[in-house]
């Protein structure tokens, strides 16, 4: 069923994005779009990690390996708008300091995909409190991206 669902996400994702994942990026802002919508997905799944980390709602094991896992499926999905000309643009939070410094921007990202997949086999052990501090290892790596390469 997780499995399912996943892919259903990924499928009506790419969907609503024409099919841009796997056609490349006409325009800029078709990359920005796609971002946004991988960056939208992976904040409400945070978000609800979020708020089982505070005690709201309790701890369910199903659930929180359910928010890891969508979060290591979409985790690496938003990079390859990032360094299409011109996606530092118009309708965007993107700073261009992002494309300046690819290296850079593409090693700090790495460390998030890296966190994320911590979080998910955490999260398959049950333990609220290891999943507690991973959580925190993820929001660090997210903070570090953003202060930098967000307006």
């Amino acid at each position: 069923m997780k499995i399912t669902l996943k892919v259903v996400l990924c499928g009506a994702l790419l969907t609503a994005m024409g099919g841009l994942a796997f056609a490349g990026f006409a325009k800029p802002e078709d990359a920005i779009r796609y971002r946004q919508a991988v960056m939208t997905v992976i904040g409400q799944h945070f978000g609800r990690l979020a708020a089982v980390v505070k005690g709201q709602p309790p701890y369910d094991t199903n659930e929180v390996e359910h928010n890891a896992a969508v979060l290591r499926t979409m985790a690496d999905l938003a990079w390859e708008a990032v360094m299409v000309p011109g996606s530092d643009k118009g309708d965007t939070t993107l700073n261009a300091l992002a494309m300046k410094e690819k290296d850079n921007f593409m090693a700090v990202a790495q460390q998030f995909e890296s966190a994320v997949q911590k979080l998910e086999q955490t999260a398959k052990t049950g333990d609220i409190e290891a999943v507690k501090v991973q959580f925190g290892e993820v929001a660090k790596s997210c903070k570090a991206c953003h202060s930098t390469y967000r307006k």
